[in-house]
């Protein structure tokens, strides 16, 4: 289905998702609601335990709402479907017993029904895209942890999804590392332009990464406000504004904090 440019690729409406403890409905997110447009950089901000990665895991399709709905390309989203590829922060997403390109491989045959040389020619070109050229042939506990999301990104643009769904994907990195897999995933995007929608509890990653940055409440998650970052689209802008604008995202989610609180 064709999205005109003002339209909705994914639209999250009235959401709310809730799980059941010692005999008591306890809503993780309540009542939230959101949209995403086709192409756009969407980050879910906030503190952990507030529901982001549950919403997440509710678009990927392995969480059924209690309440609301989720529409993806015109279609509510029932189950997952490898046109939404899911990252997750941790390292062990990738099948132990295959190498970086058979994992590759395998999700591309499961999820497309291709040729495997087709598959093989499309697995090594996103391992190159993504700088593992020469570790076709390495196994997941043979790479370092930003190398091994890298596979896994690879994995997700080489199953041509149309959205890419990552969970703190650079949480447990080192710094410097981080930093690299940030301009990583900003240079695919240029390239590609998928629609992506990511988890993160960092301000700094969220105004980098972000064309709208979706902030949320504690437990239950609800949506305290939503802003558009000036760094969209690679506008530059003066540290003292990068500074002012992680002040303002802070206060908000600070003050919410405070009224959770008292």
């Amino acid at each position: 289905m064709t999205q005109s440019a003002n339209s909705a690729f994914l639209e999250v409406s009235d959401l709310t998702l809730a799980y059941k403890t010692n005999g008591y409905w306890i809503n993780a997110v309540e009542n939230v609601s959101f949209s995403v447009k086709e192409s756009e950089r969407l980050i879910l901000l906030g503190a952990s335990g507030c529901g982001k990665s549950t919403i997440l895991k509710a678009i990927g399709g392995f969480i059924k709402p209690t309440a609301g709905r989720i529409v993806f390309s015109g279609e509510e989203i029932k189950k997952p479907a490898a046109d939404r590829a899911m990252v997750f922060q941790e390292f062990d997403q990738l099948l132990p017993w295959k190498s970086a390109l058979e994992n590759i491989v395998f999700a591309l045959r499961a999820a497309r029904k291709i040729a495997k040389k087709e598959a093989i020619d499309r697995a090594r070109l996103w391992l190159s895209k993504v700088g593992l050229s020469g570790f076709e042939n390495s196994y997941p506990h043979t790479l370092s942890g930003g190398m091994k999301q890298r596979a896994a990104i690879a994995r997700a643009l080489a199953l041509g999804s149309k959205a890419i769904l990552m969970d703190e994907p650079f949480a447990s990195l080192d710094a410097l590392t981080r930093k690299e897999m940030q301009e990583e995933l900003l240079s695919l995007w240029n390239e590609t332009r998928f629609t992506l929608v990511f988890v993160t509890h960092s301000i700094d990653e969220a105004l980098i990464l972000g064309d709208k940055i979706v902030m949320l409440s504690a437990r239950p998650g609800k949506v305290i406000e939503t802003i558009d970052s000036p760094l969209a689209n690679g506008i530059a802008i003066k540290d003292a504004q990068f500074g002012e604008l992680k002040d303002r995202v802070s206060r908000i989610l600070f003050k919410d904090r405070l009224e959770y609180v008292i």
